[in-house]
Order: C-alpha cells, then sequence, then structure tokens
C-alpha cells in the first residue's frame, strides 16, 4: 500500500468515525509516520480522537489488507486525570497529540492539553518518582546484569533499549517535554532536552554501542551513576531503604 492509498484509508476511517461518534468528539486525526510523509508500504496506521466525557472509549484495532490500523478513542477526562496524576508513559500520549495531523476539531483544545503538559507542578512529578522511580531502567539493567549467570547474552540489546527508553522517558516528564518519535529516536530526542544529566548524551551511545555484557555492564552503570546524580541535584526522591523496617508499610 503506497502513501496515496495509505492517505485513503485515512479518509474512510475518519468518515466512519466521525459518523458514528459526531456529537461525542473533541478534536482528532492522524499520527506517525504516515501523518508526516515517511510510512512505507509496510506501515501501521495510528489515529486517535479526543472526545467528551461519556462518549465511546473502545479503541479500534483491526487488520486492514494486512495492514495494522489503531484507531484510539480516548476521553478527555482520562487526559486531565493522567496529567493531574504523571504516568512514565504521559511523554508519549503528549508526543502523539502534538505530532496529530488534525482531521476534526480546533487546535486550541489540543493547545491547551499540551500548555497543561508543559506547566506540571513539581509536585506531581515528584509523586510520580516516589511512588515509581524505582521501576524505572533499574529492572531491566539488573536484567543486563543476569546474563553472564543466565548463559543468555542474546537479549543484552532488547534490555539497553529498555533502560535507555525508560531514561528517555523520565527526562521527558522532568522537562515537561512530548516524546514524538519511536524506539531509539525517542532516546536521540532527548538528547536535546534543556534538562538532562551530564555527559548524557555521551554515556547512553557508549551503553547502546557496547558489543559485550561485560563492557555493557559498565556502562550502563555509568549511566545510571550520572542519571541518579542528576535526580539527587533535582531533589527527586527514590525510595532507598537497606532495612524492611524502613519501608513505611
Amino acid at each position: 500500500m503506497q502513501h496515496g492509498d495509505r492517505i485513503k484509508v485515512v479518509r474512510g476511517i475518519h468518515i466512519r468515525v466521525q459518523h458514528a461518534y459526531k456529537n461525542s468528539i473533541l478534536f482528532g486525526g492522524v499520527y506517525g509516520s504516515t501523518a508526516i510523509g515517511r510510512d512505507t508500504e509496510f506501515s501501521d496506521i495510528e489515529m486517535m480522537y479526543v472526545v467528551k466525557e461519556g462518549g465511546p472509549q473502545a479503541d479500534k484495532t483491526f487488520l486492514y489488507r494486512g495492514i495494522p490500523i489503531e484507531v484510539n478513542l480516548l476521553p478527555i477526562a482520562r487526559i486531565h486525570r493522567r496529567l493531574a496524576e504523571p504516568d512514565l508513559q504521559l511523554p508519549w500520549l503528549m508526543g502523539n497529540l502534538a505530532a496529530l495531523q488534525l482531521l476534526a476539531g480546533e487546535e486550541k483544545q489540543r493547545r491547551e492539553l499540551l500548555d497543561t503538559y508543559s506547566r506540571l507542578p513539581d509536585a506531581a512529578i515528584a509523586r510520580f518518582f516516589l511512588a515509581h522511580g524505582a521501576e524505572i531502567a533499574y529492572e531491566s539493567f539488573n536484567k543486563i546484569r543476569s546474563l553472564p549467570r543466565r548463559g543468555n547474552t542474546r537479549e543484552r540489546e532488547l534490555f539497553v533499549y529498555e533502560v535507555v527508553r525508560e531514561i528517555a522517558l523520565a527526562l521527558a516528564l522532568l522537562n515537561r517535554r512530548p516524546i514524538t518519535r519511536g524506539y531509539y529516536a525517542a532516546v536521540k530526542e532527548s538528547y536535546e532536552f534543556p534538562h538532562i544529566p551530564e555527559a548524557y548524551r555521551e554515556l547512553t551511545e557508549t551503553f547502546i554501542r557496547a558489543e559485550e555484557v561485560k563492557e555493557a555492564i559498565e556502562a550502563g552503570q555509568n549511566l545510571l551513576a550520572s542519571y541518579e546524580r542528576f535526580l539527587q541535584e533535582r531533589g527527586i526522591c527514590v525510595p532507598r531503604v537497606e532495612t524492611l523496617d524502613e519501608v513505611a508499610w
């Protein structure tokens, strides 16, 4: 399926969504590679519609002539709740909103959501890291450290990607910036944030390029150490204990 054919599919979906949910849609359109004209004949099609509270909530996913189609129907109240209590996937959501090529609704409504994200209170960010900071990067990095004992080094690249992706998302949240690209491109996008750990780009690239598990472990330790210093300098607390009695059960 060529780009022109893909756009015809987008228009066909949009017409049907508008007909089915015309009284609920606030704004919506297409995002991803199809929206910016970088799709290939194998690319999926991703669409998103922000709807009124009480409107449709079930996403539509299906294969159309072998091409994956995803149509997200997202109640605006759910977005506001996520903005009030951020999570690690919020930068992805804001990135999808930022990249959305509008087919319905007004730009003002999208801009208001992105502006709210750009002004997330420090307290909301701090609550997220206090509750979930220990989940970011550490589990994935320890999987790399476990590889020699398990005798399986084939998964090294997968776990390296998990570490750098999670750190990139954490930095996006701290900077109140959306993530508009996918996979390793998202990590490179984080290099341009105004507030990043010392030598972040260099440490991350060294970690990604590591060809042996031992080299990856050393590079990952250096990256995590810089990331931890960065959090500490900004007063972000990730819970750490030495005894179970220190946990507030």
